[in-house]
This record gives structure tokens, sequence and C-alpha cells, in this order.
């Protein structure tokens, strides 16, 4: 009852766990009132605080930046740089909070500002999706400031455990929960979050990555089914035993170089995809289970995430643009082949295409904008530019791969 339960529970948090749970944490932290500006309002920044207010956050990270200069080895220095950086953080310039705080926590005249600079600093990190330098900049302000450390260790606790270090996090609350001067802030948290993740953690459901990778090399699909994907294991069954009945029949006959060329380009490339895709799929499995709880003692423990801090949805490019423009019977039938393939055949391949966009969303952009002929031409341009020699012509994007300049990012 208490798993199932628990499973409950876990389930609720995985709708609102989304696939970022560091951007999670952040927005659910910076909507505390621990990071608001520890230094007292100047009067010279009235303007300033009347656009935050009013959210105007870019106008006001110039108006503050210009007060801070005018207000240079002053309290209101230390006013201003804060609240700057909290307008760049409102308006995602992580890179420029960063540096604002950087610079305040070592020129802020008051201690405590320069204290509470240097935690949103590390806070900002995890919002950069760095959250190992968030740690060590937390473990560093431990050394620095032993009077705040029932506060710094809460912090890396929860900055270890959207890591899922959870031996680390429940060595951090287990410090918050014995520190001689218990704040009945953190100390009631991390009691209640210390308690949760002993009693529960071991009942989180979870897949072994490495049991789905050899069940998939000893069925083929059957990993895929172990990691919680029927539909994806059925379909991994079906290639391969197509695949394998293919080569083995040719090998019967004693068709060898038939027989050799089918496993070498077709079923060695499915059979060794299925594993790593089942690998990889109980993988997702566990990070989904451990994001779910996560958010689970967020919303309990810390706040609901603000959602101005949340990342906005990517807008989509311009090539994502699927309405057809040009449709006739051939047409029809290549884009249910080109869709048949992107669903069902090569997401069981474990090979990525270099470009952005994919030879298979290209092709079907291809038929949807250009008569057959056309479209059939272009598909057969582009799957020749997609060679091992395509890096030395084609720039590459952030993520890697290479953008054709016809239907790139």
């Amino acid at each position: 009852m208490k798993r199932a339960t628990l499973t409950l529970m876990v389930l609720c948090g995985a709708i609102f766990a989304g696939e970022d749970i560091e951007a999670r944490f952040f927005a659910s932290a910076m909507s505390l009132p621990v990071f608001s500006n520890p230094a007292p309002p100047s009067d010279d920044c009235a303007f300033a605080d009347f656009l935050f207010e009013n959210q105007l956050y870019e106008d006001g990270a110039g108006e503050y930046q210009k007060e801070a200069f005018l207000n240079r080895m002053s309290q209101g220095y230390d006013y201003a740089s804060y609240q700057r950086a909290l307008c760049l953080i409102r308006i995602r310039d992580f890179d420029g909070a960063a540096a604002v705080l950087d610079k305040l926590s070592y020129s802020a005249l008051d201690r405590e500002v320069s204290y509470r600079a240097r935690l949103l600093r590390a806070i900002v990190e995890v919002a950069r999706h760095n959250p190992h330098r968030a740690e060590f900049l937390l473990s560093t302000l431990l050394g620095n400031s032993p009077e705040f450390a029932d506060e710094i260790h809460f912090w890396r606790g929860w900055i270890r455990l959207v890591q899922y270090d959870f031996d680390g996090a429940l060595a951090d609350f287990d410090a918050v929960c014995n520190t001689p001067e218990r704040n009945p802030f953190y100390f009631s948290r991390a009691y209640g979050i210390k308690r949760w993740l002993d009693i529960n953690l071991d009942k989180i459901p979870q897949k072994s990555p490495e049991l789905a990778r050899y069940l998939s090399g000893i069925l083929p699909g059957a990993g895929q089914t172990y990691a919680g994907n029927l539909g994806a294991g059925l379909n991994s069954f079906v290639i391969n035993g197509a695949l394998g009945y293919l080569t083995l029949s040719e090998l019967i006959k004693k068709n060898y170089i038939q027989g050799l060329t089918i496993f070498t380009m077709l079923w060695n490339r499915y059979y060794f995809g299925g594993m790593i895709n089942s690998q990889i799929m109980a993988e997702n499995f566990n990070r989904r289970q451990y994001n779910s709880a996560i958010a689970l003692l967020m919303d309990t423990y810390l706040a609901p995430p603000d959602s101005s801090f949340l990342p906005p949805e990517k807008p989509k490019p311009p090539y994502a643009d699927e309405t057809p423009k040009f449709l006739n019977g051939a047409s029809v039938m290549a884009l249910a082949l080109l869709n048949l393939y992107q669903k069902r055949i090569t997401t069981q391949d474990a090979q990525e295409c270099q470009f952005q966009i994919g030879c298979s969303q290209f092709s079907k952009l291809s038929f949807m904008r250009h008569n057959p002929l056309t479209a059939l031409l272009m598909t057969s341009d582009r799957l020749q530019r997609c060679n091992p020699f395509a890096h030395k012509y084609y720039p590459a994007d952030s993520t890697g791969h290479l953008v054709d300049k016809l239907w790139g990012p």
C-alpha cells in the first residue's frame, strides 16, 4: 500500500516535473524571499525601482547600472548592483548576472550583501546548466563564511539532489539538522527532506540500464519492453526478426555474400542499435522517476516555481512548418513511407543524422513543398551530401550538428 501511494505521488509529480529539473529548481529557489536584495533601498534608485516593479527589467538594468556607477563606495552601490543582477536574471541574461554578482561579491561594502551575492551567484550556475560549478562555489563559500553553514549546506544539498547525488545531498541536509544554532526555516525543511529520502528513496521505481541492454542482446525488443516501452519492443522484435530471417535464409542457401551483406549493412546496425536504445530508454525512465520525486520535494519544501523564471517555450524554426503546399498521390505515398520510417524504423537505430534537420525530415519538407520529381532529386542530392566528409563543407551549430543552408536552423 505504501509503495502504491509513493508511486501515485511520483506520477503526480511527473505532471509538473518537466524535462529540465535544473530550470525548475532555479525557478523554485528564486520564488523564495531568501534571494531578495539584502541592501537597504536607495532613494537614488527610485526610478529604477519603478521600472523593476513594472517588469521593465531591461530598462531597469540600465538604470541600476548608472546608479551603481554614480554611487560607488556607498550602500547605494550595493543595492543598485544587486538589483541589476536580479533584472538580468529576469531577462535570462545569466552570463551578465554572473559577471555583476562576481564583482559585487568582492566590492560590496556590507559583508551580508557580499555573502548574498556569492550565494545567488552559485544558484545562477544551476540556471546555466552547470551544477558542478555551483557545488564548487558553495563549497568555497562554506569555508569563507562558516557562520552561514546551515544555509549553505541546505542549498548545496539541493544542488546535489538535482545531480542525483543522493548520498551527498543526505549528508548536507543532515549537517543542517545537526547545526548547533538551528535556523527554523532551513532546519524544518532539511529534516523533512532527509526523512522523505530515508524512507522513500529505495522505493522509487527504477530500471537497470545494463539489464535492459543484455535483454535486448538475448531477445531483440525485450530490453525496450523491460524499460517500459512495449511498442518500441515489438517494433524492434519485428525488424530484427525480419532481418535475421533474411540473413539466415541466404546463408542456408550458401549465398554467403548476400547473407553477410544483409548482416553487415542492416541486421548488425539494428541489432546493436536496439541494445543501445534499450539502455537509453532505461536511463531516461530512471531520470524521469527521479525528476518527479525531486519536483515533488520542491513543491513541498521550497515553493511552486515562479513561471517568469522558467525557460520560455522554444519558438518553432522556419523550417518546422509542415503545412503541405504541394500534394498529389505520389507525394502522399512518399510522406506516408517517410512517416513510417521516422516512427518505426529509424527509432530502432542508435545512429543519428549528422545534419540539422535530418535527412528524413529534409525529404518530408521536399515532398510537401515541391512536385514529386523535384522532391526526389532533392532527397537524392541530400543523401549524397550526407557523407563522412560533409563536416569539411558545412558549419556546425551549438549541438554539433551540421547546418544545411537550404533548411537549416
